[in-house]
């Protein structure tokens, strides 16, 4: 190796500016220009050659094609018969309160696009209703219509009432399902909340539904619906609000409305009438005043009377407020302190209430006990709280998972139902305060449409206000059900600082839909005082890299964590900026993980400080496992690639054994390549001024080659580096245009993706076909995500797609998946998602891909028309239903006993019989490739349903043999 770091073969593989590139291979120029020293390409770089296309997201959506291959409608309609998208399973549990069902035995929970209703004994989904909210047609823009109430029937238990954004009302059966495809819709803006109350019209009793739409950007109104009114689209207005409402809630049978705008309070109350005949016989009036403070949640406790006449009255009414400020404020009997002579829309000044304050945030949920004693209480503290009323003693049940969001008193008042931030919600019992149901979805960041609670008050610190970096995920080699997930604890807590915190490891199994383990994998808070004295949430670090050894028994993980600005003013001196601070006090760590079974467990066995340094800590860019040993790579900012093993621990040269009375294992770096760098000099940037670079890592497909790309931008080489002798093997150059975001082998060819995504073969120094990529912003970029299937012998692109509204490019941005064949440069599946696609995963033996988007969501992506698809948990596949096995039982209680049979089943037998014989009987004999055929199609949770296969299985052995 010579001073430059280059040996014999890397400048045997340099080319001679006479060279002449093949017509596959990229157009490398004689001289190179001003512009290409400063890091852009010339033009050859950016023509695209023969049999090329470039792909580009224009503003309205549509893809910009250059080259010979198709124009846009015909890529937006490729066939999907080989490829198919599945619908979303998953998503998140939305900021609406879970229902208890009549016997407290279910519990039902609202998702963003379905309704899932888990039993309360054993926590195990039931049923999954999915919304037809959105379509996965190939080619169609995914619709991101969400839900935004749910309330249970008042009349009928076993239904329940469900709204959408855009105006569909859903009546909805809970124990069958039926009714999701007959909604009612009516003419709105936005729905904003509904409530469902009941009202006698002469001698029947209807559903009311109580709605808040939106009239402007800020006005609401409140308007009443029952089932005729729903079909005719047009309902009874109660009440307009000036300042548009956020939440409505109703008590006493709808004889009390009570909505919540800023900090207006609007009381409606029932006028009094002889008889109701019909929805246009209700009115209400109305009363208006002042709220202490913005109001965040609120709760209603009413009781009713019988007159001697034998009326019913509303009693004495109590309402409970949680502010933004953390403040409850508790009005008694709030109806005897209304002025008598009220009318609609009038203003009423403000009337006392009784202050309590613990919460040092905005409390999220408030709700009174079954018996009126007790206020219940929750926020961002995660801490459940007990206000007794009489005495004012607190009561506190603390270190919760997360921000409790919701809290449900049930039916009986023996539970409590909560719902946290980090999508997961559990059932407490009142008597001892122990949980006795749990369900927890996939915990990752999401960015809701609605603001937070959190953001009704300016706070001294600002929060994210968009997904920039990838999910990071790995899938379990073990158990194909199983990814895992970097997530945090809970939505607020990951939003705590400048850059999000992923401490927390979630095991997550797709099978089940449920979350099954989360473990601990970098520095965490799991103190109460998550908050500094200046109101600024303490920042937690965030795992950058997962990867699992090729035997699944070992994990391999990054994290990072560098102070705040706000914490660094102190040591700001001279020329350092708080930026460079914080950059040269970062802890970047590698840590080595024993995988238990199932990844139920995970013990760290290697901790590497600073694995890759320099002066300073130094970024490690990717980590990736041999798929054929035991061994992990990876590459830093620091120009190296870095090989790491496992050996046996010693001390004082023995082998030290375990309490299980195994030999413990340590993980070290076994070899150092470092790689070459780039000797020119851009006049444009100053000397001493660090450069940025990029790097990636990935194995061939048989181990026996590393390939690394690294460099600054425009500027990355690619070099193939022997696993066993640590030499380089071969170096391409002028692959990448700007930074180098992912590499991937796929026998003998690279996939490249940078600003462009290329495909080279490596072994006949061929350009097969590149694609260019439109230019977004740096967040958008790093959210641009590439993936190998191995089975498929296909690679993935997923990219975010450019919106020009700005009000939208926070929230708004959709992301679109490209799958490729390696043989053919023709997209084979071309689909846009409705949300941010955060992370893509090749499914483990299987033929496909599973996607992670920004809203919670799990979708497959399968090859082949006749397989089932990768995510079909068991609550759809019919083995469980819950409510509706119970007529099924007593179906089969009525088979006939001890042997006692009818004439009808006694003729059935016989004419079984007399079938069987008219058939000629012959020995089965299957070839075992048959049954493989059947049985490996996909794994275990992915397989058809069990009744498929048994008449697949049945088909074999029962065909006849071939007449000679």
């Amino acid at each position: 190796m010579d001073a430059n770091g280059e040996t014999a073969s890397l400048k045997k593989r340099k080319r001679e500016p006479k060279d002449e590139p093949s017509p596959l291979k990229r157009h490398r120029s004689k001289s190179k220009s001003k512009s290409q020293a400063n890091g852009s390409p010339s033009k050859e770089m950016k023509s695209l050659v023969q049999s090329t296309v470039s792909i580009s997201h224009p503003a309205d959506d549509d893809m910009e094609l250059s080259g010979t291959l198709t124009t846009r409608n015909e890529l937006a309609q490729v066939p999907s018969a080989a490829w198919k998208v599945s619908n979303p399973m998953g998503g998140r549990m939305l900021d609406i309160d879970p229902i208890f069902s009549p016997d407290e035995q279910y519990l039902i929970i609202t998702y963003n696009t379905s309704i899932q209703v888990y039993s309360t004994v054993d926590s195990l989904l039931v049923r999954r209703i999915a919304l037809p909210l959105a379509t996965s047609e190939p080619g169609a823009n995914l619709s991101a219509v969400h839900i935004v109430a749910s309330a249970l029937s008042k009349t009928s238990p076993d239904h329940v009432w469900v709204a959408s954004t855009d105006g569909r009302i859903r009546h909805i059966n809970w124990t069958s399902g039926a009714g999701v495809d007959a909604p009612f819709t009516i003419e709105t803006k936005k729905l904003l909340d509904m409530v469902v109350e009941s009202a006698e019209f002469g001698d029947t009793t209807k559903d009311v539904l109580i709605v808040l739409q939106k009239l402007t950007g800020s006005t609401a109104q409140i308007v009443a619906y029952d089932d005729k009114a729903l079909s005719a689209r047009e309902g009874k207005l109660l009440h307009t609000c000036d300042e548009a409402p956020r939440l409505v809630r109703s008590a006493a049978n709808g004889k009390l409305i009570v909505a919540a705008a800023k900090a207006t309070l609007h009381i409606g109350l029932l006028k009094k009438r002889k008889a109701t005949n019909s929805l246009d016989d209700l009115e209400y009036r109305f009363y208006s005043f002042n709220a202490p403070d913005l109001v965040a949640c609120m709760d209603i406790r009413a009781t009713t009377r019988t007159t001697k006449k034998g009326a019913i009255e509303l009693g004495q009414v109590d309402l409970v407020i949680g502010g933004a400020r953390g403040a409850i404020y508790l009005y008694n009997d709030v109806v005897s302190k209304l002025p008598s002579d009220g009318f609609n829309s009038s203003k009423s000044g403000s009337i006392q209430p009784r202050k309590s304050h613990w919460h040092r945030q905005a409390v999220h949920s408030v709700k009174w006990s079954a018996d009126g004693n007790y206020l219940i209480s929750g926020g961002y503290e995660a801490v459940l709280v007990l206000w007794q009323l009489d005495t004012n003693k607190l009561d506190f049940l603390p270190h919760l998972s997360a921000t409790i969001e919701n809290i449900v008193v049930s039916p009986g008042g023996s539970s409590y139902a909560i719902h946290f931030d980090d999508n997961s919600a559990m059932v407490l019992s009142t008597e001892e305060m122990k949980p006795t149901t749990y369900v927890s979805g996939i915990q990752s960041l999401v960015l809701s449409d609605q603001p937070s609670k959190e953001a009704m008050v300016r706070r001294v610190w600002k929060a994210p206000d968009e997904i920039s970096t990838p999910l990071v995920t790995a899938v379990n080699p073990l158990n194909s059900s199983q990814i895992l997930l970097c997530v945090g604890n809970g939505q607020q807590a990951t939003l705590g600082g400048a850059e999000l915190s992923t401490p927390q490891l979630q095991v997550f199994d797709i099978s089940s839909c449920q979350g099954v383990a989360k473990h601990a994998i970098a520095r965490t808070n799991p103190t109460d005082a998550n908050i500094t004295s200046q109101g600024a949430p303490i920042v937690e670090p965030r795992a950058t890299k997962l990867a699992f050894s090729q035997d699944g028994k070992w994990l391999a993980s990054v994290d990072e964590w560098q102070p705040p600005e706000r914490d660094t003013e102190a040591f700001v001196t001279g020329s350092k900026t708080a930026d460079q601070v914080c950059h040269e006090r970062r802890e970047i760590y590698l840590k080595f993980w024993k995988v238990g079974s199932e990844a139920s467990s995970l013990e760290l066995v290697t901790r590497v400080n600073e694995a890759h340094h320099t002066n300073q800590p130094e970024t490690i860019f990717d980590l990736v496992s041999d798929p054929t040993s035991p061994r992990f790579a990876t590459i830093g900012n620091d120009g190296l690639v870095r090989f790491w093993t496992s050996k046996l621990r010693r001390r004082d040269g023995l082998a030290t054994t375990g309490h299980d009375g195994q030999q413990l294992r340590m993980w070290s770096c076994s070899r150092v390549v470092p790689l070459p760098t780039s000797v020119k000099q851009d006049s444009s940037i100053q000397p001493g001024v660090k450069r940025c670079r990029s790097g990636a890592l990935a194995f061939s497909e048989d181990g026996s080659i590393l390939f690394a790309a690294f460099g600054e931008p425009s500027e990355a080489t690619i070099v193939a580096i022997d696993t066993e002798t640590g030499s380089f093997r071969d170096v391409v150059y002028g692959m990448f245009r700007g930074e180098v975001r992912g590499i991937r082998s796929l026998g003998s060819c690279l996939i490249m993706l940078s600003e462009d995504l290329a495909v080279y073969d490596i072994v006949s120094d061929e350009l097969l076909y590149s694609f260019s990529l439109k230019e977004t912003s740096k967040s958008a970029k790093n959210l641009t995500q590439l993936a190998v299937n191995y089975e498929s012998r296909s690679f993935a692109l997923a990219a975010p797609i450019p919106n020009t509204n700005q009000d939208k490019m926070k929230k708004g941005m959709k992301s679109e998946l490209v799958v490729f064949s390696l043989g053919d440069q023709e997209p084979k599946l071309v689909q846009t998602f409705p949300q941010l696609i955060t992370s893509v995963l090749s499914a483990v033996s299987s033929a496909g891909y599973i996607i992670v988007d920004s809203a919670a969501q799990i979708w497959s992506v399968t090859e082949g028309a006749e397989q089932a698809p990768l995510l079909q948990p068991l609550a759809n596949l019919g083995i469980s239903e819950g409510v509706g096995a119970e007529m099924e039982v007593e179906h089969m209680e009525n088979v006939l006993e001890d042997g006692e049979a009818s004439d009808e089943e006694m003729q059935d037998v016989d004419m079984d019989g007399d079938m069987e014989e008219d058939y000629d009987t012959h020995p089965a004999v299957v070839a075992p490739q048959r049954l493989a055929e059947i049985f490996n199609v996909a794994p275990a949770f992915a397989m058809p349903p069990i009744e498929d296969i048994f008449y697949q299985v049945a088909g074999l052995f029962s065909a006849k043999p071939v007449q000679p």
